[in-house]
């Protein structure tokens, strides 16, 4: 495998590469259900009418929940990573391949939320499923962040 080099700007100073910054805004939109659930416990009285006025069906919700647990576990391995955790550090490729399974699961989700409604045209449902898609496309295209996965230092 060819290594590529890029910018300094580019790397932490302990050497590693970092993910671009789209990475975060990817990691918040996959756990947009965390954070609806976070608000509503937050507003106690108005939480329950919150959460059935974006998630009628509880089933959507829980399912919100089960796909946003990985980008919570990617952001949690992030953080430790740049404190050169070891079991972080050995952790961090594989949450690449966890970041493909919640956006190909938010995409099934989007296209099952789709076929419930029988394709009716809803702004909401389009805008997720023009980020979810833009967001697959730009994480199969991106060589710096497969190369920020990959990237592991060996420390003596």
């Amino acid at each position: 495998m060819k290594r590529r080099l890029y910018a300094l700007k580019h790397y932490t100073e302990s050497g590693d590469l970092k993910a671009p910054a789209v990475l975060v805004y990817i990691l918040l939109f996959l756990s947009r259900t965390w954070g609806l659930l976070i608000i509503s416990a937050v507003s106690r009285q108005t939480g329950n009418e919150l959460l059935s006025l974006f998630y009628p069906d509880k089933t959507h919700f829980y399912l919100g929940l089960s796909i946003g647990i990985f980008p919570l576990i990617i952001f949690l391995i992030s953080g430790r990573r740049h404190a050169q955790d070891k079991w972080a550090l050995t952790c961090w490729p594989i949450c690449f391949y966890l970041l493909v399974i919640s956006l190909v699961s938010d995409l099934a989700l989007q296209l099952y939320y789709l076929t419930q409604t029988h394709f009716e045209y809803s702004v909401a449902a389009s805008i997720q499923l023009v980020i979810v898609s833009w967001s697959f496309i730009f994480i199969v295209k991106s060589n710096q962040l497969k190369d920020s996965f990959r990237t592991v230092l060996q420390r003596n």
